[in-house]
């Protein structure tokens, strides 16, 4: 029979939950979670060791990276090869995944948010987080402004998918998020644009429908690594510094895809909740049952509890420092 384990709550979901010691509380407590411990079981691990959440973090880490890395730590997400799991041991990872926050967590906790921001992908990807974001305002949920989140980054064999929908041309990942927003939102094509250069000469662009209601942004934000593509990070940072102007205790609703809740939004606390002091909510939608995209394999569910893992520790790292 498969283990159930209770939902462990992600840092800073709970208001006030920015606050450093509670961010420190609710990482070590992911990080000892029953679902966690029954994971590492099941790849013939014990116990972490004692000490400090730093220590034991580390240790996920390494374990992670020798066991859960099908990227190799260079590959995209899109060229990771896996492993397939027997269905005793397939049901039990994604149960212990389920409680770390992979999956169920598509429905938002408060009524009411300053903004809510998607976070940008592919076609099929931006078709089902957008759509997500719309059914949650058109259900009763509130916000002052929708912003899609994404980049330049050129997009591959996006065009069967685009043609099959009747989307405009989607070259760039900026224009998948534009797209699949004015596909779920019913926003019309003509907008206001304005755009410029980072002092290292990475280019942005920021697409606004202030007609609609909530007003609705697209931006392309720009890498603050030459050479590479904006990741998650430079998307939200991009979004402080070119949409929208933050105040301490700014409500945020992230909508991204389930797999990715964990990791996105302990980068959003990072990022927006420390160094602005917004209050930080992710919701995904359920990668198992939608009409935009394939269910998840389980070794990629495996990849991204490394990549919370990471996040978890980035943000205990961030954290540990703004006190010291």
């Amino acid at each position: 029979m498969t283990a159930v384990f209770p939902a462990v709550p992600l840092p800073g979901t709970v208001l006030g939950g920015d606050r450093p010691a509670r961010l420190i509380d609710d990482i070590t407590a992911w990080v000892d979670s029953p679902a966690m411990a029954a994971l590492l079981r099941e790849f013939g691990y014990g116990p972490l060791p004692g000490g400090p959440p730093a220590q034991r973090l580390a240790a996920l880490e390494q374990i992670s990276a020798k066991r859960w890395d099908y990227r190799g730590g260079l590959l995209e997400r899109s060229q990771a090869v896996g492993e397939y799991f027997e269905p005793t041991i397939d049901a039990q990872i994604r149960s212990a995944a389920r409680s770390l926050g992979l999956a169920g967590r598509s429905t938002p906790l408060r009524r009411q948010y300053d903004h809510v921001l998607v976070l940008g992908g592919g076609v099929r990807t931006m078709m089902a987080r957008a759509h997500l974001a719309a059914t949650i305002l058109r259900e009763g949920v509130s916000a002052s402004s929708v912003a899609g989140l994404g980049s330049l980054r050129v997009l591959d064999g996006q065009g069967g998918i685009v043609r099959e929908l009747g989307l405009g041309e989607c070259v760039t990942e900026f224009d998948a998020v534009d797209e699949a927003l004015r596909h779920a939102f019913g926003a019309a094509a003509g907008a206001d644009q304005r755009s410029g250069e980072t002092e290292t000469g990475q280019p942005w662009l920021v697409r606004s429908y202030p007609d609609l209601r909530p007003p609705m942004h697209v931006l392309a934000a720009p890498s603050m690594r030459p050479g590479q593509r904006a990741n998650t990070a430079d998307t939200l940072t991009g979004w402080a510094e070119f949409v929208q102007e933050t105040r301490v205790g700014t409500r945020l609703l992230l909508v991204t895809t389930d797999v990715f809740v964990p990791f996105q939004h302990c980068d959003a606390v990072r990022l927006l909740g420390l160094q602005y002091g917004c209050e930080v909510e992710t919701v995904g939608f359920d990668n198992a049952s939608n009409p935009w995209v394939e269910p998840t394999e389980t070794f990629l569910i495996l990849q991204e509890v490394r990549s919370a893992i990471r996040a978890m520790q980035a943000l205990y790292q961030a954290v540990t420092y703004n006190e010291s």
